[in-house]
């Protein structure tokens, strides 16, 4: 079940088949060996970058799948950030969501909760977040985005949905 708030210039946007294609890069992942999350970057209706966990791959604690689409977010990002939609398929850790903030993209929309890092509760709480993040929406495809989890990763779904313990 979606939930946050979802900004009014968001209510055309087809947030279902963009999530599709950051579950497409989770599951990709997912077959690399890598954490089953994926991230894309849409602009102007437009994907523009894609990213996936590549924590393995680069040996990299760092190479997490928001970091890895803003990272190739290119001079479309650079130039047209405000208008920049990310869609992950996992909610995004501290880290993450401060990568968003700083590349001032307004929107962040993500599949499944994470009550681990619950980055809702930084949105919700610190203004200078809060200034940055106009639209913080989750529990879209989150379904969807447990399955791939539960398929790759059973013993990470469970340390999310429980928050750790």
């Amino acid at each position: 079940m979606p939930d946050g708030s979802l900004s009014p210039e968001l209510a055309n946007i087809d947030l279902e088949k963009f999530m599709r294609e950051a579950l497409f890069e989770a599951e990709a992942a997912g077959q690399a060996g890598e954490l089953p999350i994926g991230a894309i970057i849409v602009l102007d209706g437009e994907i523009i970058s894609r990213g996936q966990a590549s924590h393995q791959r680069k040996k990299s604690q760092l190479s997490h799948a928001e970091l890895n689409a803003l990272l190739n977010g290119g001079q479309k990002l650079w130039r047209d950030y405000k208008r920049a939609i990310l869609f992950t398929t996992v909610e995004p850790c501290p880290m993450c969501l401060g990568a968003v903030v700083m590349a001032d993209i307004p929107h962040i929309i993500f599949a499944k909760h994470d009550q681990v890092v619950y980055s809702q509760l930084s949105v919700e709480t610190n203004p200078y977040i809060r200034r940055h993040i106009k639209t913080y929406f989750g529990g879209v495809l989150e379904k969807e985005s447990t399955q791939i989890l539960a398929q790759y990763k059973p013993q990470v779904l469970k340390y999310i949905e429980t928050g750790g313990q």
